[in-house]
């Protein structure tokens, strides 16, 4: 599977979310986001987008959104070295075939889930310095 294009990201901070003690033990040491993944899919379904749960990878968490016709998820962590400035990026991914004769589809899907996140970070609490890359 591969990633296909090149995807936004934007970083804040806010000492909104928590970490739980234990939290890396799922991820990779040191590696955290699960509070920010968990109220994300929340406001996500609160818009209308319908996912299918919260997973761990090795560098934070993610958001799956779909699983068919491609894997479309949001990676939510945090910022080295802080525990109040958190990252979030959309992605999509699918088999090589997929890839080839997709990409629109692909695209577009990954531009509504991003449209999405747009709303919804400026309305994280007490969230300062947003940059948008």
């Amino acid at each position: 599977m591969g990633n296909t294009g090149s995807t936004p990201q934007v970083t804040f901070d806010t000492g909104f979310f928590g970490i739980r003690p234990d939290e890396d033990e799922a991820t990779y040491p040191g590696r955290y986001g699960e509070a920010l993944a968990r109220w994300m899919q929340q406001r996500l379904e609160a818009r209308g987008v319908i996912t299918e749960g919260v997973i761990a990878e090795d560098f934070g968490w993610l958001v799956i959104v779909t699983r068919k016709p491609f894997l479309l998820w949001l990676g939510c962590g945090h910022i080295d070295g802080s525990t109040t400035e958190w990252s979030l990026f959309p992605a999509v991914e699918s088999s090589l075939a997929g890839r080839l004769f997709g990409r629109r589809r692909h695209r577009e899907a990954l531009d509504a889930l991003w449209r999405h996140v747009e709303a919804i970070v400026p309305g994280i609490p007490d969230v300062a310095n947003i940059r948008w890359e």
